[in-house]
């Protein structure tokens, strides 16, 4: 992966409290197999505010991306997920959907569990009786396993702006399909902020 600064960082308004001490700055990523991809990253200092997200810079369809992780190298599939990418691993139940505070990250499959496996636990905390105590154990230690031992596991990622994907290990297992406007009006969207203006979901 190769990475373009383009310029220094830029001055804005925060769009949480308004300071003027706001720095955005922006890069262009290159990664295998994908068209270029815009970083942007946006700073406040004063009430330390951020917000990252991804722009794919050549393609902007709605788009699903699959992919079944079936060893160790698969799981060390990087996901790109911008703002508004819904993330699913149908096989264990799991789903992460865009909201008002959803930004854009980079991570692999096995960091992607690690992540669903903390949210378990923060839960685990709250619950209340015996039935959801076992149900969250049940649920991490099923996530542990996965990893331990590479499990087969299918990923999928949609997003309706066509900004995020899989860079796969292995290429030829990644499926790429283009949903259709009624799909991708289904799916939830997060906050995207462009020259001081936010867009939320609903």
């Amino acid at each position: 992966m190769s990475t373009e600064d383009l310029g220094s960082e830029m001055e804005a308004k925060c769009p949480v409290c308004e300071s003027e001490n706001t720095k955005i700055t922006q890069k262009i990523l290159d990664f295998p197999h994908f068209p270029q991809m815009w970083f942007y990253n946006l700073m406040c200092s004063d009430c330390h505010f951020k917000y990252n997200d991804f722009i794919n810079l050549a393609v902007n369809e709605p788009v699903r991306y699959g992919y079944l992780a079936e060893n160790k190298d698969d799981y060390t599939s990087k996901i790109i997920r911008s703002s508004n990418g819904t993330i699913r691993f149908p096989s264990i139940g799991a789903i992460l959907e865009p909201g008002p505070k959803a930004d854009g990250f980079i991570t692999n499959i096995e960091g992607m569990l690690r992540d669903f496996q903390g949210k378990a636990k923060f839960l685990l905390r709250d619950a209340t009786t015996e039935e959801e105590v076992s149900r969250i154990n049940n649920f991490i230690e099923m996530i542990e396993e996965h990893i331990k031992n590479n499990l087969p596991i299918e990923i999928i990622i949609e997003d309706p702006f066509g900004n995020s994907s899989i860079i796969p290990f292995d290429q030829s297992k990644l499926k790429k399909q283009q949903l259709s406007q009624a799909e991708a009006e289904k799916l939830k969207t997060g906050l995207m902020i462009f020259g001081g203006t936010d867009r939320t979901s609903e």
